[in-house]
């Protein structure tokens, strides 16, 4: 199994509105359906709108290599940019 936390933040954007996004782009529900994927949730931060954080487990690094080579996936770095989003992402085998 493999974990994802990839911790979102902003100087400027709510991360409220950046989540509505990442649906309304079709990622959020696109990512749950790769193959592979066994959870894909996002958690807010109570103290800091602009802060939150994506837990993702994958069944396999192929598998997480495989959503990441999508054409859905794609988008996301763009996304990022054009909302003023930055991002971390730590990584762990389990």
């Amino acid at each position: 199994m493999i974990i994802c936390n990839c911790h979102f933040f902003s100087e400027t954007t709510d991360m409220k509105d950046f989540y509505k996004v990442l649906c309304d782009e079709g990622l959020v529900a696109g990512s749950r359906a790769d193959k592979g994927n066994v959870m894909y949730d996002f958690f807010f931060s109570a103290d800091d709108s602009k802060r939150m954080i994506l837990i993702e487990k994958w069944e396999s690094i192929e598998d997480l290599q495989a959503h990441s080579e999508t054409e859905l996936f794609q988008k996301f770095r763009p996304l990022c940019k054009q909302n003023a989003v930055k991002s971390k992402l730590e990584m762990y085998e389990e």
